[in-house]
């Protein structure tokens, strides 16, 4: 089977997905529902089509999901083949806008040359720029998929805004549609000859030495995008060498030849980590194997413990933007501001969670209540208190939807096109 018959099939699986997101995030995150006193659904309860469009401010059709970009109120849509096109958000009404223009892009990744069309959009020197590589079918490639993002810098980079700019590549077929990439390879992208150079040296390639791929990738997400200095951080355990130690979180010089690169953390956890005053916090465990936030101070280069969550192992946590879930005790734990909000549901003791989503003002969950249930809850952050809690069998297969400024955006397959609808 080819990589573009494969795609198309995974794409397919994921819209049938989004079917029941609809009905799941309806009830939720919309109107008075959102906002009103806590209410449950009975366990074998349906939702139809009337309980969740009452909720709905505007809905269409489309050729294709909608996908976020780096810039406010403007959206993509990718098709299988590469094609990139992109609308405007206002109104709750989606309109086509021209793109700004295209780059050829051409990289080399363990030896493969891979190359795409870039097509991108700019505004207020902000530039968000998407393409697509899919391997030649009569031919062997090491990397058959390849998913390639144009972007600023982050806010703090020091870096010429004007002559360069960020190109990442994701290699992960599954992420296709997903807002939340990490980035296995970046690079330098300079705009006067769309010219393409590696952000690390040839050592820290995803391919080992016997030319098979390496679990500790250099990975690159929003997150420490958005939040970097003058030094890049970086998630990875690959060093000048393989027999060198081991490491998941540095940062480096920017050079692209590993110099000045600063070996921070083993075992990070949930890839987050985030530039605070002159210090780095990240997630990690210790000798116990108990989670614990720590803080890497940049000019001491020592660490220390800011919070230790006894008993709570690496497969206990969920993280969300700067919050972390701990789901043993049901307790949302602000990563910065060093303080434990607690979930006031009456079925706590009883609620096993395995999704949370966070945007600083709400958080979601998705957990199962004695094990059989699958529940779905809303609670303010502050103080932890219940907005919605809604038990439903439609909640077993949630898809993650998208913000929309206030809004929540929900794609959905219809016949051979997608439709969408706007809580």
């Amino acid at each position: 089977m080819d990589n573009k018959k494969k795609l198309t099939i995974i794409i397919a699986v994921l819209a049938v997905v989004c079917v029941f997101a609809v009905l799941v995030f309806s009830g939720i995150l919309s109107g008075d529902k959102f906002f009103g006193e806590e209410e449950t659904t009975g366990d074998e309860s349906i939702a139809t089509s009337e309980d969740y469009m009452q909720y709905v401010k505007a809905n269409g059709k489309n050729d294709l999901p909608y996908l976020s970009t780096d810039i406010e109120n403007i959206y993509f849509t990718i098709s299988t083949d590469g094609e990139v096109n992109f609308y405007s958000f206002a109104d709750n009404n989606f309109t086509p806008v021209e793109a700004t223009g295209t780059y050829d892009v051409s990289v080399t990744m363990s030896e493969q040359d891979v190359s795409t069309t870039v097509t991108y959009y700019e505004k207020d020197g902000v530039i968000s720029g998407y393409g697509l590589y899919t391997g030649k079918t009569d031919s062997f490639d090491l990397y058959p998929y390849a998913f390639f993002r144009l972007t600023n810098y982050g806010e703090n980079y020091d870096k010429a805004y004007s002559t360069s700019c960020l190109l990442l590549v994701d290699i992960t077929e599954d992420d296709f549609y997903s807002n939340e990439k990490v980035y296995e390879e970046p690079y330098v992208f300079k705009f006067s000859d769309s010219s393409c150079t590696r952000m690390l040296s040839e050592a820290n390639r995803t391919v080992g030495m016997d030319g098979t791929k390496r679990s500790d990738y250099s990975l690159l997400n929003d997150a420490v995008i958005d939040g970097s200095t003058d030094h890049q951080l970086f998630f990875s355990g690959r060093q000048y060498a393989e027999a060198d130690e081991k490491v998941d979180l540095f940062r480096s010089g920017g050079s692209g030849n590993n110099v000045d690169n600063i070996r921070i953390a083993l075992d990070v956890l949930g890839n987050w980590a985030k530039y605070v005053d002159d210090s780095i916090m990240y997630i990690t465990v210790d000798e116990n194997e108990n989670v614990i936030v720590a803080k890497y101070d940049t000019d001491s280069e020592k660490t220390e413990t800011v919070k230790t969550f006894d008993g709570v192992k690496r497969d206990g946590i969920l993280v969300s933007g700067d919050y972390l879930y701990i789901i043993s005790k049901n307790i949302v734990y602000s990563l910065l501001e060093d303080k434990e909000i607690s979930l006031s549901y009456d079925k706590a003791n009883a609620l096993r969670v395995d999704m949370f989503i966070c945007n600083g003002e709400t958080f979601v969950v998705r957990g199962y209540v004695d094990g059989r249930y699958p529940c779905m809850i809303s609670a303010d952050v502050a103080t932890g208190a219940v907005k919605t809690a809604y038990t439903n069998d439609f909640f077993r297969y949630i898809v993650n939807p998208i913000s929309a400024g206030e809004n929540i955006l929900v794609s959905v397959q219809a016949n051979e096109n997608f439709s969408y609808y706007i809580f």
